[in-house]
């Protein structure tokens, strides 16, 4: 038996099963992340709502935060992050209660794909010559 080769197989065994636990916690670690926000929201009631954000540089912003039928503007920056200014009302959203970002951008894209075809004629194959020139397949004649 050669004590070198064994110590060399034990340290490679080892080193496997370290490698092998650590990916398993950063798979565990990665599932958890992932999955944590989709579970124990459905009863929950939505207290604090940031209704807007207006980037000033990279590292400064302006939000807009609703609490409690109340809106409040904060500062954030790298010094920190202070309230601005206070309102009684909250300012009304231009997206209705019920409908998500993803409906109002599936809209807008309808919106702009409707105008888009109006302005946009697709020539037909025999309408003029310059269709011959140009048969809108990618390829001149």
């Amino acid at each position: 038996m050669n004590t070198d080769t064994d110590m060399w197989m034990e340290f490679a065994k080892s080193f496997g099963m370290l490698f092998a636990v650590l990916a398993f916690f950063l798979m565990a670690l990665y599932i958890i992340r992932r999955f944590s926000g989709r579970f124990g929201t459905k009863g929950s009631v939505e207290l604090i709502k940031v209704l807007s954000v207006h980037h000033l540089s990279p590292k400064e912003k302006l939000i807009l935060v609703s609490v409690q039928d109340e809106s409040v503007l904060i500062g954030v920056s790298p010094a920190g992050i202070s309230p601005l200014a206070r309102f009684d009302e909250v300012p009304k959203t231009s997206l209705e209660a019920n409908e998500t970002a993803v409906t109002g951008f599936q809209t807008l894209l309808k919106k702009n794909l409707v105008k888009g075809n109006r302005l946009h004629k697709m020539p037909a194959e025999n309408d003029s010559a310059k269709s011959c020139a140009d048969s809108g397949k990618g390829e001149v004649l």
